[in-house]
């Protein structure tokens, strides 16, 4: 168990208060805790802006989140900038790539009120993107799911939460 107060929470009870943008914050930050220390393979999990901001994080180290949701960010927007088979650009589901040390599964979250204090936050809402790091056999089917799950977690604090359709996928 860890020293840090925030992390020997993970397995008890989320944080009490969820009525202010801080305490949403919290509480989605524990759930992205839990998320990274009980789902097999996942190492690391940032919940970042479709700007590239880092929003929270399982306790990555803060320079690399940094750049981890610059980067992601990016892949994101590349994917849904792809013109599909019906001719339209839509946002992918999950993006999923796979590198010799690691994968890493990137995928819409939904719009938050939870960051009023995100630059650039002028409308009071932010759009979200879930990135995860996981080993190189983790199983990708349980990984994906498992952040499906995650996202439907987090839609208590969201404006717009990202809707799930039969079958549990994410859309």
């Amino acid at each position: 168990m860890s020293t840090h107060p925030a992390r020997n929470n993970v397995t008890g009870d989320a944080p009490a208060s969820e009525t202010t943008a801080s305490g949403q914050r919290d509480k989605m930050a524990w759930l992205l805790r839990q998320f990274a220390s009980e789902t097999p393979g996942i190492t690391h999990a940032v919940l970042l802006s479709r700007d590239g901001l880092r929003l929270v994080d399982s306790d990555v180290d803060k320079d690399w989140a940094d750049e981890l949701s610059a980067a992601l960010s990016g892949v994101a927007s590349l994917a849904a900038n792809i013109t599909g088979p019906t001719h339209k650009k839509r946002p992918a589901r999950q993006v999923i790539i796979e590198r010799d040390d690691c994968l890493v599964f990137v995928q819409s979250a939904g719009r938050s009120a939870a960051f009023d204090n995100h630059p650039g936050n002028e409308r009071g809402e932010v759009d979200t993107i879930l990135a995860v790091i996981a080993t190189t056999d983790a199983d990708a089917g349980t990984v994906g799911f498992e952040m499906g799950r995650l996202v439907q977690k987090f839609a208590p604090y969201m404006l717009i939460p990202v809707r799930v359709g039969t079958g549990g996928e994410v859309r």
